[in-house]
C-alpha cells in the first residue's frame, strides 16, 4: 500500500495567521505584512512546542502596547481556521478509497491541531500524524521526515507528499519521496485524486 504524506496548514486549510494578521492589523492601524512576519515568527516557536498560544498571544500583545484580550486573538484565529474544500475533499476520497495510507506531516502546534480536531474532525482524514510539536522539530529538518517514513507501511518509491513551501518539498525529495508542490487548490485536488484514480472535478 503506498502512502500519501500530506501538509496542513496551506494545503488542506487557510493559512490562519494570514487572516489574523489582517485583523490585527485593522484593529491597531499596523502594517498587516509587518503583523503577519511577527506571527509567523511566533508560529514558529509554537510549533515547534517552545511557546504555548497564550505566550503567542502576549508576545503580540506586548508588541502593540498590550490593548488586545486573549479572548479576542483566541477568536479571531479560530474563526481563521477554514477549510480548503476542494483538497480536504481530495484527502477524504484517497484515503476512503482503501488504496491509500494518508498521513499528516505537518508544522502544527497542539493547540491549532485540536481546534481543527473540535471543528472539523481532522483525525479521521488520517491512519497517523506526524506533527512538529511532538517531536520539537519543524520541516524543513531532515529528521521530521525520518519520523514519518518510520511510520510508512509502504516501501520505497510509493511515498508521496503535498505542500504548498518550496523549501518543505525540496526535502522531502531529498528523503526519497516524491512529492508536489501545492499552488492552486483545483490542481493539487486533481493531483491528488489522480493518484488513486478517482474520477472528480475540484473547480
Amino acid at each position: 500500500m503506498p502512502t500519501f504524506f500530506c501538509d496542513v496548514g496551506g494545503v488542506l486549510i487557510e493559512n490562519p495567521w494570514a487572516r489574523t494578521a489582517q485583523d490585527v492589523g485593522a484593529q491597531f492601524g499596523r502594517d498587516p505584512g509587518e503583523m503577519l512576519r511577527l506571527l509567523s515568527a511566533l508560529s514558529r516557536r509554537l510549533d515547534r512546542g517552545e511557546l504555548a498560544l497564550a505566550g503567542v498571544h502576549r508576545e503580540l500583545a506586548g508588541a502593540l502596547g498590550d490593548g488586545y484580550p486573549l479572548a479576542r486573538f483566541e477568536a479571531t484565529l479560530d474563526a481563521a481556521l477554514r477549510k480548503v474544500q476542494p483538497v480536504w475533499d481530495a484527502v477524504q476520497a484517497l484515503g476512503h478509497g482503501g488504496d491509500w495510507e494518508v498521513i499528516a506531516l505537518s508544522n502544527m502546534s497542539s493547540e491549532v491541531w485540536a481546534s481543527l480536531q473540535r471543528k472539523f474532525g481532522i483525525g479521521a482524514l488520517f491512519s497517523s500524524a506526524v506533527l512538529s510539536f511532538e517531536h520539537c522539530v519543524l520541516k524543513p529538518d531532515p529528521a521530521i521526515y525520518q519520523l514519518a517514513l518510520r511510520q510508512a507501511r509502504s516501501p520505497a518509491g510509493e511515498r508521496v507528499f503535498v505542500d504548498d513551501v518550496l523549501e518543505n518539498v525540496q526535502a522531502a525529495k531529498a528523503a526519497g519521496m516524491k512529492t508536489y508542490l501545492a499552488e492552486r487548490p483545483s490542481d493539487t485536488a486533481r493531483f491528488i485524486l489522480s493518484l488513486g484514480g478517482i474520477q472528480g472535478t475540484s473547480a
